[in-house]
């Protein structure tokens, strides 16, 4: 889903297997713990560092919300269901939520204690580092041609992208060779762009280099709950709909996200409008089913009515006769 917020985020989701599944009217019924016990299995020495997922939940002190406070975040989403889905989330983590999606988005950043590498603050994912000095504009980035997907090669660098220049007007996300290239990035995957300077810092002070990761784990856990409330608005799995996320994030001297790239496990997806006005198609149908059903109670009532006030005049003049 493209939420529309700032320079810095274009979200993109949607696993393709849930949405094969959906199309076809299929569920596969995999629940979260299924899914966790799953994951755990390949990355058994790592996991078994994990906190439970049970821990008090995380909460912003300051109130901000992926580093941003709620006006700042609020006023850069134009899109009304993702506005909807942010206020939700918001409220989910200022009152330390421990509800089903809060759950989820915390466990999928939730690290290797004391971690001071991605590797170990992301432990679910495969996560691929590339340090250098990427210098790429935000409309560049949002670009839906922006071959972000390069980022999940080894081979390439930080600075691979620096002279990416788009050619014509911002292609449609299904067009065919972006939908393959989508296809390509898969599931389970972070690739993460560090200054040279950043991480010079981190590998000369280990506290500092773990307040980078919590910064990012926190920043990410703030969108995957925002993301999967939308998620979850629109009848979605919210465990298959995580855990068919990759990600690339675009970090500052300051380890801020400065851009980031959201993909599904298959296709650049989301509400498209047609979806959503199927959406709105289906919440009027049903608006008016209620008024309908309502119309036909009023009218069963007023006819018990109608029949109780003729029953009771019948029986006043069966009274009436016998009298005479």
């Amino acid at each position: 889903m493209d939420f529309g917020v700032t320079s810095k985020l274009r979200g993109r989701y949607l696993a393709e297997q849930y949405q094969n599944n959906a199309a076809s009217g299929k569920s596969t019924g995999t629940g979260f713990l299924e899914l966790a016990a799953t994951r755990a299995a390949g990355n058994t020495a790592k996991q078994a560092e994990l906190p439970e997922i049970g821990n008090a939940p995380r909460i912003s002190g300051s109130g901000l919300y992926m580093g941003e406070t709620y006006e700042e975040r609020l006023s850069k989403i134009t899109d009304p269901h993702a506005a909807a889905a942010f206020r939700e989330a918001y409220a989910r983590k200022m009152a330390g939520s421990t509800d089903y999606i809060s759950v989820i988005s915390r466990a999928y950043n939730t690290g290797i204690t004391g971690a001071v590498n991605f590797a170990d603050a992301f432990p679910q994912y495969d996560v691929i580092t590339h340090v250098g000095n990427a210098d790429i504009s935000p409309a560049h980035w949002q670009r839906n041609d922006f071959p972000f997907w390069e980022y999940f090669k080894k081979s390439t660098s930080a600075d691979a992208l620096n002279d990416w220049r788009p050619v014509g007007e911002n292609p449609p996300q299904t067009r065919g060779d972006l939908q393959k290239n989508y296809r390509s990035v898969g599931s389970g995957r972070i690739a993460v762009l560090i200054p040279e300077s950043l991480q010079q810092k981190m590998d000369a002070d280990p506290a500092y280099a773990r307040q980078i990761m919590a910064k990012l784990q926190e920043w990410k856990e703030d969108y995957d709950r925002w993301d999967n409330t939308g998620a979850a608005a629109y009848g979605y799995d919210v465990a298959e709909f995580q855990a068919g996320k990759s990600y690339v994030f675009d970090l500052d001297e300051n380890g801020d996200v400065r851009n980031c790239t959201v993909t599904g496990s298959g296709r650049l997806t989301g509400p498209t409008e047609e979806e959503r006005r199927q959406f709105k198609a289906e919440q009027e149908r049903k608006r008016k089913l209620r008024i309908h059903y309502i119309e036909i109670q009023e009218e069963s009532a007023e006819r018990r009515w109608l029949e109780e006030q003729e029953n009771q005049r019948r029986l006043i003049n069966k009274r009436l006769l016998k009298n005479w």
